[in-house]
């Protein structure tokens, strides 16, 4: 397996990150400043300290949305690459390549795949059609803690219309021409337990489940269509 990042894309969001945290924290020592100050500056102060109060919340919620994508300790390739250790180097995976793709795409032989990847833990189901977490109480804790699950099909349906839209701007007619993206959802997290009725929509893993995709997976993109599609994915990371 083959692995394709744009490194100044990603190092850029998490900059953008940082610098939002970092300014929220500014904001609150602001706002438990000017509320000390309620002698000299009256219901002004206090009017002035729950401003700041909620812009640093408003700016933590946006900081940490780029830190927990693009943070090392958050970054979800690390589990999607280790998961599809083994696949032969026919494979290009490709993280982040640029602003106007999904996170996370792989071409070969087999085909275009994007990966959805999924952090949440616990038990995990998807029956009759609906996703559901185990207990209510321990839904709403690791929805606190990791961010709530909604629901993976609207995530993977946004990814393919992304890419759809990026390869008819940058790619040829002849390599859009019969071309079908692949979704597939990713579990990374060590301590899910999936509960999936049979047969869903798209193909639902957990990572270690993630390579088995690949080496059965038969060949059915030439090697041209292959060489054009890593061309156009890695456009924007081969200019950094």
């Amino acid at each position: 397996m083959q692995i394709v990042e744009n490194k100044k894309y990603v190092r850029g969001r998490l900059k953008i990150g940082n610098i939002a945290n970092l300014a929220s924290m500014g904001l609150l020592v602001v706002g438990f400043v000017a509320s000390l100050k309620t002698d000299t500056f009256g219901q002004g102060a206090i009017l002035f300290a729950y401003i700041a109060l909620i812009g640093a919340f408003l700016l933590l919620s946006f900081g940490r949305s780029f830190t927990r994508r693009w943070g090392p300790r958050f970054r979800q390739d690390q589990w999607l690459v280790d998961g599809l250790r083994g696949v032969d180097n026919r494979y290009t995976m490709f993280n982040y390549a640029a602003p106007g793709l999904p996170d996370h795409l792989v071409v070969g032989p087999g085909g275009l795949f994007v990966l959805v990847p999924r952090s949440n833990g616990g038990t995990i189901r998807f029956q009759n059609g609906r996703w559901s977490r185990g207990s209510l109480a321990g839904g709403l804790l690791r929805g606190l803690a990791e961010g709530g699950l909604g629901n993976p099909f609207t995530d993977a349906n946004r990814a393919l219309g992304q890419l759809a839209g990026y390869l008819r701007k940058h790619g040829s007619e002849e390599l859009i021409a019969g071309l079908e993206a692949k979704p597939i959802l990713v579990f990374t997290n060590p301590s899910a337990r999936l509960e999936v009725a049979p047969n869903p929509p798209i193909p639902i893993v957990q990572t270690k489940g993630l390579r088995q995709i690949f080496r059965r997976a038969k060949d059915t993109l030439p090697s041209e269509k292959v060489e054009e599609l890593k061309r156009v994915l890695g456009r924007e990371a081969a200019d950094e």
